[in-house]
């Protein structure tokens, strides 16, 4: 997966010392590295997370030396979870399949469902064979035959326009009810998308009302670390309107028109993916651009939500710690410089372990003070946890660790 490579294969080199007899290096001791393996799960999760009326999480989980595989057993199902973010994604979305269940076979739900119309249920089926496709698709092609929804449709003039419409009503209806599920609107999982169309169609052409009762404990803002405002805006503002936003802001902070462009029209980014990172690069205030371009390389919904994760704890360091000055490219991994001289490395994983791999990592950037001399030090920042032994070699090569730093 590229986001293991980006973290952890390609500065890989080993080391040898030229001899003249040719007799080779001795081998390093046997306890000179930690060795990925099964770690207890209760270190990194809460306690109500582990096990709840629908779900148990096996109680140790394997670790590759930064991220863990977690075990999630719902009823017969068990699957493999890698990262504990996914982890607390799919384990609220199968309390939000639960509930939204549970609204569909009501009386109330048949009746709304009802008033809603055929032909608004004809004008939705798309969302629910290609939600993430169809989301990303629907503003571009409104915008070629009608102009921006939001501006020329809001009149409503023709029946192909009242369909349109429709289409941004349901979606509208479908974003408002995944925040109170505490999950996304664009969220890949199947069964998810169509129990939210479906109760989003009653909510939005027949005037179903979703008791608040039946939402499980806390909000989206809590998996994905962003505060009321934002959460607001992505609740309340269509695809198209935030990629415009988004789009004003990069170009704002020095993006190229290119990079804004692959970024915001990248297959894997949601519009909140899109959004979250924009407002935590503009915290950082920095030209985007070598930031964007790494991005843009993701292949999979984990690299995305790595990404994420990578902008919001540079705009952590920045708002908690010193001011950055530049996000750069470091080793050829994303980096950013404080106002102080010091290289801020961003991490998001589970579980750093001292391997070999780990061990080359840092003895690469150990050494860029030593070379460059507008670094004045190194800090690794890690939204994860740290095992005893990284810690203390980062420590001996006066690197700063902060971990757990998204937690809050």
């Amino acid at each position: 997966m590229l986001t293991k490579h980006i973290l952890v294969l390609s500065l890989f080199t080993a080391t040898t010392f030229a001899q003249s007899d040719s007799t080779p290096s001795p081998a390093p001791p046997a306890n000179a590295f930690e060795s990925p393996g099964l770690v207890e799960t209760k270190l990194f999760l809460p306690e109500n997370l582990m096990k709840g009326a629908l779900h148990t999480v096996n109680p140790q989980a394997e670790n590759d030396g930064l991220l863990n595989t977690y075990f999630l057993s719902s009823g017969d199902n068990v699957a493999e979870v890698t990262t504990g973010i996914a982890l607390r994604i799919r384990i609220r979305e199968l309390y939000a399949i639960d509930k939204l269940r549970g609204t569909s076979k009501t009386e109330e739900f048949t009746k709304s469902l009802a008033a809603a119309g055929k032909q608004k249920a004809q004008s939705v089926a798309g969302i629910v064979k290609d939600p993430v496709g169809t989301l990303k698709r629907v503003p571009q092609g409104a915008s070629r035959f009608f102009g921006r929804i939001g501006e020329e449709l809001k009149g409503g003039k023709s029946d192909e326009s009242n369909a349109v419409q429709g289409l941004t009503g349901v979606q509208k209806a479908k974003v408002a009810l995944a925040a109170k599920l505490g999950v996304s609107p664009y969220s890949t999982n199947q069964e998810l998308q169509e129990q939210l169309t479906n109760v989003a169609r009653a909510t939005a052409g027949g005037g179903l009302v979703v008791n608040a009762a039946l939402m499980p404990i806390g909000a989206v803002n809590t998996v994905l670390n962003m505060n009321q405002t934002l959460q607001q805006t992505l609740v309340t503002t269509t695809p198209d309107d935030l990629r415009i936003m988004n789009r004003k802001k990069l170009l704002a902070l020095g993006a190229t028109h290119e990079i804004a462009e692959e970024f915001l029209m990248h297959p894997w980014y949601s519009p909140w993916h899109e959004t979250i990172i924009t407002e935590a690069l503009a915290t950082v205030g920095r030209n985007p651009t070598a930031f964007l371009d790494k991005a843009c390389r993701a292949l999979t919904e984990q690299d995305a939500n790595y990404f994420q994760r990578l902008a919001q704890i540079l705009a952590t360091y920045h708002k908690t710690k010193t001011p950055l000055s530049s996000i750069r490219i470091e080793n050829d991994r994303i980096a950013a410089m404080d106002s102080n001289g010091t290289l801020v490395i961003p991490l998001s994983c589970d579980y750093v372990i001292w391997s070999e791999f780990a061990a080359a990592r840092v003895e690469a950037f150990s050494q860029l003070p030593q070379s460059r001399s507008e670094i004045k030090g190194l800090a690794l920042w890690v939204d994860g946890k740290v095992s005893e032994r990284a810690a203390q070699e980062l420590k001996n090569r006066k690197i700063d660790l902060a971990t757990d730093v998204l937690a809050k």
